[in-house]
């Protein structure tokens, strides 16, 4: 585990609770999840500009990526020592993909961290995403073709959610279908194929493998709309990174698609956002909007609506210690602070 903070009895922060949470529930995959930790590290050491890799890891995480893999596979009937690798191997193309967005959204920090494009630049960080993406391929290159062809269409998912993302920034006209579709994309289609590579390497039968990948499925998008959640009502200094930024940026997220539909103040809130240029005090105006017309409240419901999908998705799994973690996954998705 890597989502690390200073706890001591006057000082629980967010932070700490979460990482006590996740090592908990990581227990049946301690060890294993451990030796994901050394191989990352080992790999991200070698890579340039100078530092930019390890300061990845520095900032921490969560690894739920690698620990879908890595429970998934205990449905199987024998350790699989490959697994581990697959668990890098998705977790480096996690790394990739968020130093790409940082710098794609013009990001400053990530998880409490200045950014790599924000400490080396722009360029520094093109290369090391790429980089990234290479070590990714040596660390897959081994698995056959079902899971790497699994793995190539969560990553196209992921490009075509960020595609979308820029196509309709600003769009006051964005549906709901479109937020979840978008959401599948961004996040369902790789939390899905976590779950479901693992299991499938340990030779998993075929019933399990689908019950998993819809259970990652919808947990990934839940995991999104509270992220979603949090960019309004989150804590700045839990989350590493500033509040609204998706929203000065003209990415509509289901709160505010919500409230250009159902709010009093849907005419101002789109005139607001079509200028194209959000002050403090619009961002606030559309905060305390959000708030009186229940956007957020039911933001939350739709969150447990996808959670509750990924529940029974994990009902018809066989009942042992992967479900247990399993299930305390979805629950901290649920209710996380950061």
């Amino acid at each position: 585990m890597t989502l690390k903070a200073e706890c001591k009895p006057s000082n629980v922060l967010p932070e700490c609770l979460a990482a006590t949470r996740l090592e908990s529930i990581y227990l049946p995959i301690k060890s294993e999840l451990s030796q994901v930790e050394e191989e990352i590290a080992g790999a991200c050491s070698a890579m340039g500009p100078a530092g930019s890799g390890s300061h990845l890891l520095r900032a921490g995480g969560k690894r739920i990526r690698p620990a879908l893999v890595l429970l998934s596979s205990l449905y199987g009937n024998d350790p699989v020592p490959t697994v581990i690798k697959l668990a890098v191997s998705v977790e480096i193309l996690h790394l990739a993909t968020l130093v790409h967005d940082d710098l794609i959204d013009y990001a400053d920090s990530r998880r409490g961290a200045p950014t790599v494009n924000k400490i080396w630049g722009g360029n520094a960080a093109i290369l090391a995403g790429d980089c990234l993406y290479a070590l990714f391929l040596e660390h897959a290159a081994g698995f056959g073709k079902p899971i790497l062809s699994s793995i190539a269409v969560s990553l196209r998912d992921m490009v075509k959610a960020e595609m979308l993302q820029l196509q309709f920034l600003y769009d006051c006209d964005l549906s709901e279908r479109d937020y979840v579709a978008r959401t599948y994309l961004k996040a369902g289609s790789f939390l899905s194929c976590c779950s479901r590579v693992g299991a499938e390497l340990a030779g998993v039968p075929e019933k399990v493998r689908r019950a998993l990948a819809r259970y990652g499925c919808f947990m990934g998008i839940a995991f999104q709309i509270k992220d979603d959640i949090l960019d309004f009502l989150g804590d700045e200094t839990s989350l590493g990174k500033p509040l609204t930024q998706d929203l000065r940026q003209g990415v509509l997220t289901l709160p505010v698609i919500h409230a250009l539909k159902s709010s009093p103040a849907r005419h101002q809130i789109r005139t607001l956002i079509e200028k194209r240029e959000l002050s403090a005090a619009a961002i606030q105006f559309i905060i305390r909007e959000l708030e009186h017309c229940g956007s957020l409240s039911y933001a939350a419901g739709i969150l447990k609506h996808y959670a509750r999908l990924a529940g029974r998705a994990l009902a018809t799994l066989p009942d042992n210690q992967a479900r247990n973690s399993l299930e305390a996954l979805l629950d901290f998705v649920v209710t996380r602070e950061l």
